[in-house]
């Protein structure tokens, strides 16, 4: 009952966003179409960042609370930061993803693998398979993936558990086999809110994925991560903002009701409005940004509006105050007040969802140059990585940062010899902010920031931040051979203490 329902909801969704070309005849009367390629790609790209429900457990309240980009609100401090098991939260990721994006793109690659005339629908939807696939593995490990999504078409209704390293040996290839079928006689790519149907877009995505992957099993297996890194580079990443994989919104409410879905919205802002008032950034994010000078701070953070003593803010005293991870905000002194707030353009259901961008494949390139990787001087492309990261962020709203204050805060902290390695995995975890999922998993890679202890009794783990998402208990009864299988080569525990393969720090 439950997946026809779920067919329901998508065949009604389909019929919404049929065939459109612009995002903005979302808004108005689409025609209403069966289920196509097309359809399906407005879907999934919908989802990935529409999706308030994984968007709030799995995005906001877990990842943003493990690598403490936020702090404050009841959920992110009781289970983000405490690291309270709550199954719901832990597997939302899993349960959507599977349910809605990867069925999908999966239908797209078998209705167009067989017809020249999409050639391009077909390597787009293979670049779509790496990205919702990338984030699975990197949160669980070893996941189903090769026979993910296949059972309508081939009746696997228990998906083997591919390794994470065969996962990332396909996307590579899948990510290869994508750009050189990318072409002018590939026919049109419909459907395409990311880039409309821009092919020479979507192969530098392709190449930008290529890198973030090189550079994610870095830390396990440097020979082909310097490979895969110098081929994405060869080929052709991000060259600047406009190049940027953004997905805009449109002001509805969300709904993840089978029988009326609805991801037009901005998913994470669905968190932020569903606790107005709550969620507040950590003091980690506050004082690195604020300590040193970084235009970022104003552009996100809003100044607080109270006293630590409980009345109005002092002469002299900061105006931008953080919350510890692991303090609810009532606890600190002066109240919540005594914080410092998120900017209103950054919580609105209109807010765009930035996925994979110039600023993050310039600071890879860094780190890349800096292990002798890829040609180029690291240094240059720290620069421009931040700088790129401070004006990426007028996609939100935020008013622009003045050169002149950019080149001050370059000028100032240049990338320094002994220290590289932090710094650039630092600035990562600044420039991933809205998408904690990624400074999530490169936390994990490289162990930068170092986050602050969190000593709160009650803490499940003994303040061990967890270093993965376990998988649905209800697997055991779906999915037992295979299930067991993934859980075997875990040591035998479905833990959040384990590691995924490329997690060796």
């Amino acid at each position: 009952m439950k997946f026809k329902q779920i067919l329901i909801a998508i065949l009604f969704l389909f019929a919404m966003v049929g065939c459109t070309e612009n995002f903005d005849e979302l808004e108005k009367d689409p025609v209403a179409l069966s289920p196509n390629p097309a359809g399906q790609l407005t879907f999934t790209q919908l989802c990935m960042s529409g999706d308030g429900y994984y968007q709030h457990r799995t995005n906001l309240i877990y990842s943003g609370g493990f690598v403490q980009h936020y702090a404050g609100s009841w959920a992110v401090t009781e289970y983000g930061s405490k690291f309270k098991k709550v199954d719901e939260y832990a597997t939302a990721l899993w349960r959507n993803v599977y349910a809605n994006e990867m069925k999908s793109i999966v239908d797209i690659l078998e209705k167009t693998s067989a017809d020249p005339a999409a050639g391009n629908m077909n390597a787009v939807a293979k670049i779509m398979k790496v990205m919702i696939a990338q984030r699975l593995t990197d949160l669980y490990g070893d996941v189903p993936y090769s026979e993910a999504g296949l059972g309508f078409s081939k009746g696997i209704v228990t998906p083997k558990y591919d390794k994470q390293e065969d996962i990332y040996n396909a996307f590579f290839a899948q990510l290869q086999e994508a750009f050189v079928q990318l072409n002018a006689g590939g026919g049109a790519i419909k459907g395409d809110l990311f880039y409309n149907g821009d092919i020479s877009k979507w192969k530098k995505l392709a190449n930008s994925m290529r890198l973030r992957l090189a550079m994610r099993i870095s830390e396990v297996s440097p020979a082909e991560a310097e490979k895969q890194a110098k081929i994405a580079l060869q080929n052709g990443v991000f060259e600047s903002n406009e190049d940027n994989c953004i997905m805009h919104h449109l002001d509805f409410p969300f709904n993840d009701n089978p029988a009326s879905l609805d991801f037009r919205g901005n998913g994470l802002s669905y968190g932020f409005i569903g606790d107005e008032h709550g969620d507040h950034f950590s003091s980690l994010l506050i004082d690195y940004l604020r300590d040193n000078g970084d235009p970022r701070l104003t552009m996100i953070a809003t100044p607080k509006t109270g006293s630590v003593n409980w009345g109005p803010v002092a002469p002299g005293e900061e105006l931008y105050e953080g919350i510890p991870p692991g303090t609810f905000r009532w606890e600190i002194p002066g109240g919540s007040n005594a914080a410092s707030g998120i900017q209103p353009y950054i919580k609105l259901r209109t807010t765009p969802f930035l996925h994979v961008s110039y600023s993050e494949t310039q600071l890879l390139l860094a780190e890349a140059a800096f292990r002798g990787w890829v040609s180029g001087s690291a240094a240059d492309y720290y620069q421009k990585g931040v700088e790129a990261g401070i004006k990426q962020l007028e996609i939100y709203g935020a008013p622009a940062a003045s050169q002149a204050n950019i080149n001050t805060y370059l000028s100032a902290k240049p990338l320094a010899a002994g220290t590289e390695k932090e710094q650039i995995a630092t600035q990562l975890w600044v420039t991933y902010l809205f998408n904690s999922i990624e400074a999530y998993s490169n936390w994990r890679r490289t162990g930068f920031p170092h986050l602050l202890p969190i000593t709160n009794p009650d803490s499940e783990t003994g303040g061990v931040t967890p270093t993965r998402l376990y998988y649905p208990n209800d697997e055991m009864q779906k999915n037992t051979a295979n299930y067991q299988e993934a859980v075997a080569r875990l040591g035998g525990t479905n833990d959040w203490l384990g590691k995924v393969w490329w997690d060796v720090n």
